[in-house]
């Protein structure tokens, strides 16, 4: 580290320490260029040091030790584009202002913590040249890293929509005057709405911000410069492989947590109140289309008696037996829910009322020959058809009035308008 301020030197230090990286300090440019050095893995430099610019200094100890694939950052009171720029060119390859030491930091423990990638990875990677995609693959395959090289967009194309992909890294200028806007658009307009969200790195040798700010604008999820340190470019990587990994694992969670809210966790089948949700919906799309639309509410007999002699383990057996009978005795589009204890409901969309009745007929007898644990099960089923205006809740009035007509029928029947 380079650094005339000893109470700068002593904040920086105390960041590389936390991130257990041994410190070896100079104040002076001389001090510094005269002491024996060996490989770093970071070369840290202030701009303003002493008599010379950061760069000046970058230069004399290239020329006198070299600096191998250590990781070059000068540290800037203010940055512009244009010290950003000269900063690249002098060979820093990253640049940091002095007042948002946070990003130091963080790229510090990403190094040292997080060299390499999760093996399960995929990358695609789109470059023209040969020469550097077989440098770049190598450098990723050495880490178990799996990489899929395309030249040209037609070819990263076709390796995107073929294979998972966890990462797009792409050169900015492509042969035939495409560029790194070409990829952006495949990645973010597939129809797969997983996919459209793979993150995305653009490498190239224009420094002009604007340009940078419209590729992160456009849908970039990260900008490198070239020369770029291997380093750089693992790092950054990594943590677009990282944080897209938790945000679709945060987005599962999510999903989960919305079908457990909606879904009867011992049947699998919708919960009365994602039932009464959905229920409206269907009905009015059932009007707007001029379809008939019918219910059924099914009951199972005597249940309590199997709860009671047998245990609700039992019980629990049964009423996923059920269940099962509903889900293949019923069309994709049908809506079936467990309505509470050992009652369920079917919501029948473009279903006539003789045709309900001969699906109710089914279940009613596929129920009475299931002989789950060995019991003898049956099922009494009330059937209404929708009436004009009429609501939800009414139509379940008249399809549970017709249920407990099959009840003191006798059980083990359907009883339909």
């Amino acid at each position: 580290m380079l650094e005339p301020s000893k109470v700068f030197q002593g904040i920086l230090t105390k960041i590389l320490e936390s991130a257990g990286v041994e410190c070896r300090c100079f104040s002076d440019v001389d001090a510094a260029i005269n002491a024996r050095h060996g490989y770093y893995t970071f070369i840290i430099i202030s701009r303003s040091a002493g008599q010379s610019t950061g760069e000046e200094f970058l230069a004399r100890y290239k020329e006198k030790f070299g600096f191998g694939n250590s990781l070059t950052i000068l540290l800037l009171s203010e940055t512009t584009d244009s010290e950003y720029t000269a900063a690249n060119q002098a060979g820093f390859k990253l640049v940091f202002d002095k007042k948002k030491l946070v990003a130091l930091q963080d790229i510090v423990h990403s190094v040292i913590k997080k060299r390499s990638l999760e093996h399960t990875a995929s990358i695609l990677l789109v470059e023209d040249s040969i020469a550097v995609a077989n440098a770049i693959s190598e450098q990723f395959r050495q880490l178990g890293t799996l990489v899929r090289h395309g030249s040209t967009v037609t070819e990263a194309k076709e390796i995107f929509n073929t294979f998972d992909i966890d990462l797009v890294i792409s050169d900015y200028h492509l042969a035939d005057q495409e560029t790194g806007y070409d990829i952006i658009n495949i990645v973010r307009q597939d129809t797969n709405p997983a996919k459209s969200q793979t993150p995305i790195l653009i490498i190239s040798a224009d420094t002009d911000k604007l340009a940078r700010v419209s590729l992160l604008t456009q849908g970039a999820n990260d900008f490198i410069l070239k020369p770029y340190d291997q380093a750089e470019l693992l790092v950054r990587s990594t943590n677009l492989i990282k944080a897209h990994a938790l945000l679709q694992k945060v987005s599962q969670q999510r999903d989960d947590l919305e079908k457990m809210a909606m879904v009867d966790q011992l049947t699998n089948l919708y919960n009365r109140h994602s039932f009464y949700d959905m229920a409206p919906k269907m009905i009015s799309l059932s009007r707007r289309n001029n379809m008939s639309l019918c219910l059924l509410v099914i009951d199972l007999d005597h249940f309590k008696n199997i709860n009671d002699s047998y245990g609700h383990s039992t019980g629990d057996i049964v009423l996923k037996t059920v269940a099962s009978i509903l889900q293949n005795n019923s069309r994709l589009e049908d809506a079936l829910a467990r309505y509470g204890g050992e009652e369920f409901i079917s919501l029948m969309p473009n279903c006539s009322q003789s045709g309900a009745f001969d699906v109710a007929e089914r279940i009613r007898v596929a129920i009475s020959k299931s002989d789950p644990e060995g019991l003898t099960i049956t099922a009494s089923i009330g059937v209404a058809q929708l009436k004009s205006n009429e609501t939800f809740e009414e139509l379940f009035v008249r399809a549970d009035k017709n249920l407990y007509k099959a009840k003191s029928k006798g059980r083990n029947c359907i009883v339909t308008e």
